[in-house]
Formats: structure tokens, sequence, C-alpha cells
């Protein structure tokens, strides 16, 4: 994780209270008994129906992206529409999603919940950065984990 970058004290709190994945075993026992199911991806995005939670420590998109290239830095992420160095990411829609929710801290030290929402397969593809709520703790209820 970024050292700028604290991440909001109620994630802390699900971390270590074990509402949050933290071994291997647990993230990916995610993909077959989701901690936040259909109900859960739908209070981020329409076309999801599972969110499986990142393990810590969280890593920023430029930091994901320095190991994977191919995918964060080509236009299917929409490249430069938010600073990859101020955007940790914390979960994703599961296998195959390709589509990263993101703590974006580009408006202060209190962070908004984006994620990628892909909008066209092929030729025709423009993806693009939504902002789902306006804080962590504003996401953490509507998904059910406050």
């Amino acid at each position: 994780m970024s050292p700028n970058l604290m991440i909001p004290d109620s994630l802390q709190r699900l971390i270590e209270s074990g509402a949050w994945p933290t071994t291997p075993e647990q993230y990916r026992q995610q993909e077959l008994e989701p901690i936040l199911g259909e109900a859960a991806a739908k209070a981020v995005s329409p076309d999801d129906d599972r969110i499986v939670l990142s393990l810590p420590p969280f890593r920023t998109i430029q930091q994901e992206a320095d190991h994977n290239p191919q995918f964060w830095l080509e236009s299917l992420t929409n490249v430069g529409q938010i600073d990859y160095s101020q955007s940790l990411v914390i979960a994703d829609f599961g296998l195959g999603s390709d589509s990263a929710i993101v703590l974006n801290y580009e408006l202060g030290p209190d962070p908004r919940v984006l994620y990628l929402r892909w909008s066209e397969n092929g030729p025709d593809v423009s993806h693009e950065w939504v902002c789902t709520h306006d804080s962590f703790d504003e996401f953490a209820t509507a998904v059910g984990l406050l």
C-alpha cells in the first residue's frame, strides 16, 4: 500500500475482526461461497452477482500496473480518467470480471469508492470509472459489511 493512502478506520476494523478475508484460502473461498453475494453486488453494479474482497495489504492500481501493464495500461481500463497512484484496489466482481472496485483518494484523505464499468465488448469498447459511493462507510453499509 502507498504510505500516503491510509485506509479508513472502519475498513481496518473489518480486517481486524475477521469480516474481511486475510488469507489466500479465505480469498479463494469467496468464488464458491461469496461473503458479498448478488444483493451486495447490485448495490454497486447492476450487472454483477458477487463482490470478491481483495487481500490486504491493498495495492494501488499503479502498483498493479507495474506487474500487469498489458491489462492496466491499455485503453480498456480508461487510462487517464483517474490517477492510478491515488486508487487502492479493495475488491472486484469475481473471476473474469476484470472490473476493480477501488478507494480513490484524488479528492482528499477520505476516499470515495469507484468501480470500472464495462460498457461494450469487441471493437466498440467504452469503459469508464464510476463513483458508486462517496465514502467507504457508505459502500460498506450498502453492501452489508457495516
